[in-house]
């Protein structure tokens, strides 16, 4: 179990340091490029379909690695408990990396504008899509009920 979330957590918090940065580059080109119809919302947009791409990407990389079996992994029938360990896992890395950025940034009064970690809204934002996208992995990849 130690290990899973070790391999998690490296892999989570990669994810999470690309993906990062690929939207800071993102805000930054929305911010000074000339787009018409520009809005508050678009920085959300964009930190929201980062982080569900970077919980898909996680949970499968995390799985592969976990696993042992490459990129059969989520066919085994050990599929759905891998993903909830793999979830609860990043669920704890992320709790963890919200507590730290609000003792460093969040709680002293530091506005970061739209760029994670610096705002604390958008980077809820791009955590909590990240651990959706995993936790409808989990779901995806629960057995069926039989009848």
């Amino acid at each position: 179990m130690i290990g899973t979330f070790l391999k998690t957590a490296v892999v989570f918090l990669l994810c999470l340091a690309i993906g990062d940065v690929v939207g800071v580059v993102a805000c930054t080109i929305f911010d000074i490029a000339p787009i018409r119809g520009n809005s508050a919302a678009l920085p959300y947009a964009v930190w929201f379909v980062l982080g569900v791409f970077v919980g898909f990407i996680a949970s499968f990389g995390a799985g592969s690695w976990i696993s042992g079996k490459g990129e059969k992994w989520d066919e085994g029938p050990d599929a759905p408990k891998l993903t909830l360990h793999i979830f609860l896992s990043a669920l704890l890395v992320a709790i963890g990396i919200s507590v730290f950025f609000w003792w460093l940034y969040w709680s002293r009064g530091v506005e970061g504008e739209y760029y994670v970690p610096d705002s604390g809204p958008h980077t809820i934002t791009y955590l909590v899509s990240a651990l959706g996208a995993m936790w409808l992995l989990r779901m995806a990849l629960k057995p069926s009920p039989k009848a």
